[in-house]
């Protein structure tokens, strides 16, 4: 673990680039330049973040949440970093009695958890949660630290986007509440062409119901190659409108699947493996099925050794009503992009699948 600032990106005519995960397919660039940047951390700053004198910053700077409040917050408030995402293993370092920012990634709410006691000397403390969903250690930290001076708060965004969204982090095993539109943002009202919910309005007629989120933001990148950004993005989650610029999240539109008509969710499909099957890294694939239509796979990693056999009782435990996978496949590893998101397209054909269970075929 090293202490001060990080080398960022190199800008290129005002404007510094950002890579999207690969999640799906080859990296994307996007360009965004230091005026959005400043805008972002200063809205966030007075909406959600508050005074801090120090950030402990566990997101990597070649991210665009990393870079934000890891290395353009404290350079823009003149206050110290704690640059503690090199080696999530070593506890992260911070100076006691001064109020701390901690900008977190999935992975680093289990070594927080370890830290709560610190953290709940701190006269204040603030996560700001980003990259990826929020995990069981996530809302045991926030429990553990309900009486002291600590908040939790999780952005919903993308690197095309920035940020477009917050909501706060609630303790226990609850479903989280609806996210808030950041004041900076528009909604696209479905329905209406051209019509959309400005900040201060509801999301208006035309807005019930599943459908893809469409945002309007003085902060949304210019793909590389193009001359400007776009006025408007369509994101990849589907959302349903709650009332006054809130919406929930339905999930990712290329992670859901009908199964026999039964609607899946692939990522909460893995987050409930991973529960019940700790060491168990998993992901999730959509497949075509011949008779169903659409199905998925499950692909695994796992440390010694693992008969599919013994795993399709405990998957049928750990998914409960949820449609089982068409079949399981083991790699060596899942890959991973820097914020640990899994890059599906390298696993394509990585390994033979084996047969569904009680001899369904796969």
């Amino acid at each position: 673990m090293s202490t001060g600032t990080t080398s960022p990106p190199q800008p290129c005519d005002n404007a510094v680039p950002f890579a999207t995960s690969g999640h799906t397919g080859e990296p994307v660039r996007w360009w965004r330049t230091r005026e959005q940047l400043r805008a972002e951390v200063e809205l966030l700053v007075d909406t959600v973040i508050g005074d801090v004198g120090q950030v402990v910053a566990l997101a990597p700077p070649e991210h665009l949440f990393g870079r934000l409040f890891g290395v353009e917050l404290p350079r823009m408030y003149g206050i110290e970093v704690h640059s503690a995402w090199q080696d999530p293993v070593v506890p992260p370092a911070w100076r006691p009695g001064v109020p701390t920012l901690f900008v977190c990634l999935p992975a680093s709410w289990l070594p927080l958890r370890s830290l709560a006691p610190r953290i709940a000397e701190l006269p204040r403390a603030v996560a700001l949660h980003s990259a990826g969903p929020t995990t069981p250690h996530t809302r045991r930290l926030v429990k553990a630290l309900r009486d002291s001076p600590f908040e939790a708060v999780e952005l919903f965004g993308s690197t095309e986007t920035g940020a477009v969204a917050a909501r706060e982090i609630t303790p226990g095993d609850a479903e989280q509440g609806p996210w808030s539109l950041l004041p900076d943002v528009v909604a696209e009202v479905p329905g209406q062409p051209g019509g959309s919910c400005r900040p201060d309005e509801p999301w208006g007629p035309g807005g019930g119901g599943e459908h893809r989120l469409t945002v309007r933001s003085g902060r949304i990148a210019r793909r590389d190659g193009e001359d400007a950004p776009p006025a408007v993005w369509q994101t990849g989650d589907l959302v349903r409108p709650a009332g006054e610029r809130r919406f929930t999240f339905v999930g990712r539109a290329t992670r859901l699947v009908k199964v026999n008509g039964l609607r899946c969710d692939l990522g909460l499909v893995e987050q409930a493996v991973r529960a019940a099957l700790p060491g168990l890294d998993v992901v999730c694939l959509p497949t075509r099925d011949a008779v169903r239509g659409e199905h998925y796979e499950l692909v695994y990693a796992a440390s010694g050794s693992l008969d599919p056999s013994s795993l399709w009782p405990r998957l049928r435990r750990a998914l409960g009503d949820a449609p089982l996978p068409r079949s399981l496949r083991r790699v060596p590893h899942i890959p991973r992009s820097s914020t640990g998101k899994p890059q599906l397209h390298l696993l394509t054909g990585a390994a033979a699948p084996s047969a569904g269970p009680a001899g369904e075929g796969s």
